[in-house]
């Protein structure tokens, strides 16, 4: 389980950070990012990796013009199915990370062969996150699903959250 001090040093624990950009503009964009002085670890056709904080996302958000989004990892999981993307979603504490009272949206892609359309991806996240704010907060206010916060669920064979 993530537990609260984990997610206080999200700000300064280095986790896998994913820049998206439109097909091609991978190499205009990797110049950006090493201008800022960030090593790359990989390049795609649309996008890189690289290693960084949420201290380190700031910056990139800020600064990049060719990239579409800025995606911290806070974890990654095998999830053969829906049961166990549920499961291990369950086991972070969104309260730390998400305003229950604020927005947020979820947004996914799928690769995996039991789960055939995103929107079944997106409907499984938001019920791991209603069942969390309802568990562990004090009120029973229920969030908000809009979007102003966006959270990235990347479900293939390799189910990868990251929080924006």
């Amino acid at each position: 389980m993530l537990t609260s001090q984990f997610i206080m040093q999200v700000f300064h624990t280095k986790s896998k950070i994913i820049i998206t950009c439109n097909n091609r503009l991978a190499p205009y964009l990797q110049q950006e990012v090493e201008e800022l002085g960030f090593k790359i670890k990989r390049a795609f056709s649309t996008g890189l990796e690289l290693e960084g904080t949420i201290n380190d996302c700031i910056p990139l958000n800020l600064n990049l013009r060719c990239a579409s989004q800025v995606l911290y990892s806070v974890k990654a999981f095998t999830a053969e199915n829906p049961a166990r993307l549920y499961k291990e979603l369950l086991e972070i504490s969104w309260e730390e990370l998400i305003d229950f009272a604020g927005y947020f949206s979820v947004s996914s892609t799928v690769d995996n062969e039991t789960i055939t359309t995103p929107l079944f991806a997106n409907l499984k996240v938001k019920d791991a996150l209603l069942t969390v704010s309802k568990k562990r907060r004090k009120s029973d206010q229920t969030p908000v699903l809009k979007q102003t916060r966006r959270l990235f669920i990347s479900t293939g064979w390799k189910m990868t959250l990251k929080y924006l």
